[in-house]
């Protein structure tokens, strides 16, 4: 059977980039080896950082996702030793949005299997490459069941099939893979409250990070990034670890009469992995097959959003009239450079190694500066590149502004240590 694009995976990936493709007017397979509608990745945040706002607007996605319950943060509170950097609410920063993925992929799934010229194939499981003679990817063979092989043809295939992404692994993808120094646990509370300011709150202490969001049907999620040389507390006792962590964060969520109402969920090892996106002719990869990073800054889901409709914007005009998609391909490399430049800081702060200078000094200068913190914000929602905090002009405020409060407020890291925690301050969020 003969396509113009062949996407495996029906996650937000390759929901977003059949939908983009069908409306296009081109005709898309969308392979997914679960056949449950429903299925859906239990491994994942889903948190949509503000800086993927305006595709959601675009797509249509976003009002369905607030229909189904959505929770829509508008400012993140982060702590600091010496005080909390307070969101503001003046439009400056987009908003980001939440819905778990037992709500979020059958709603995608749905969207997408309903544009013309998509046809959603469930459990069919990608077994082999078709190439042609020059050895390009020209189509996929799949397997139904025990219902034997059918082979796919298009001009393009698009790997959306996660970290462990068998596309990527079949066309001898090579990958590039980084340590991760923390792991994680959250889970979800009903009847807890906020204490510190904004609609949400992220307290970088040292070595370990943790957060706490509002999500759909009015739960609130709570999840610690704990450097691994904590690992033996959480394996010898998990839930006990995981509460005491909890109860000494600075202004931390009152838990006493909420509920939890899911058991934890984690991992203790969750490597960096990166792909090149335009590995081979006739192939491409977005989400997570192309760059799986670090969970702490919750880049993940709204990579795929965005790498999906980068992707569709670059080469929908070329496969619509049949024109070569070298160069088109080059441009969906180009605009996944974002991406590459937030992974690079990513995999740094991955190590879990204590703050550097400029780090401190960003944190310290943002609690009372009304500029700097708006530019951590825009870093922070990936709203922006990195350029809007990490340049010159920054650095020379955030040291000098730094230096004045600490002087002004008298403060020692001594003094205001997170209690029986590894050390103060933070690293960038990212």
């Amino acid at each position: 059977m003969d396509y113009d694009v062949i996407i495996v995976g029906a996650s937000i990936a390759g929901c977003t980039a059949a939908t983009a493709y069908g409306r296009a007017g081109l005709r898309v397979a969308l392979v997914e080896r679960q056949r449950n509608p429903q299925a859906h990745k239990t491994l994942c945040g889903h948190f949509v950082l503000g800086g993927t706002h305006d595709v959601l607007q675009r797509l249509g996605f976003w009002q369905p996702m607030v229909a189904r319950g959505a929770a829509v943060t508008t400012g993140l509170g982060m702590w600091t030793e010496h005080g909390w950097i307070v969101p503001r609410h003046d439009g400056a920063v987009p908003p980001a949005i939440s819905l778990r993925r037992s709500k979020l992929d059958p709603l995608l799934r749905e969207i997408a299997g309903a544009t013309p010229g998509v046809e959603l194939m469930l459990g069919h499981r990608v077994v082999d490459l078709v190439r042609d003679d020059a050895d390009n990817i020209r189509g996929v063979v799949t397997r139904n069941g025990g219902t034997g092989s059918t082979e796919l043809r298009a001009r393009l295939v698009v790997g959306a099939d996660g970290h462990h992404s068998t596309v990527a692994r079949l066309a001898e993808v090579p990958e590039n893979r980084a340590p991760n120094e923390r792991f994680l646990f959250w889970t979800y509370y009903e009847g807890a409250t906020m204490n510190g300011p904004g609609d949400g709150q992220v307290w970088p202490l040292g070595r370990d990070v943790a957060v706490c969001i509002r999500v759909d049907s009015g739960l609130t999620q709570v999840g610690v990034f704990p450097a691994k040389d904590r690992l033996p507390e959480f394996t010898a006792e998990r839930d006990a670890a995981y509460d005491r962590f909890v109860a000494r964060l600075p202004d931390g969520p009152s838990l006493a009469g909420a509920r939890r109402v899911s058991h934890l969920i984690g991992t203790t090892d969750y490597p960096c992995i990166r792909r090149n996106p335009v590995p081979r002719p006739g192939l491409a990869l977005i989400g997570d097959a192309a760059t799986a990073s670090d969970p702490v800054p919750a880049v993940g889901c709204g990579w795929a959003f965005r790498s999906a409709v980068w992707l569709a914007d670059a080469t929908a005009a070329p496969l619509a009239q049949g024109r070569d998609l070298r160069q088109s391909l080059r441009g969906y490399r180009r605009s996944h450079r974002f991406i590459d430049a937030y992974d690079a800081l990513g995999r740094r702060e991955a190590l879990a190694g204590p703050p550097n200078p400029l780090q401190r000094a960003i944190r310290t200068a943002a609690v009372s500066d009304r500029d700097i913190s708006r530019r951590l914000a825009l870093f922070a929602m990936r709203a922006e590149s990195p350029s809007v905090l990490l340049n010159p002009k920054v650095v020379i405020r955030a040291f000098a502004g730094s230096r004045g409060r600490r002087s002004r407020s008298g403060l020692t890291a001594a003094s205001t240590r997170y209690p029986e925690g590894p050390g103060e301050g933070g690293g960038l969020p990212s």
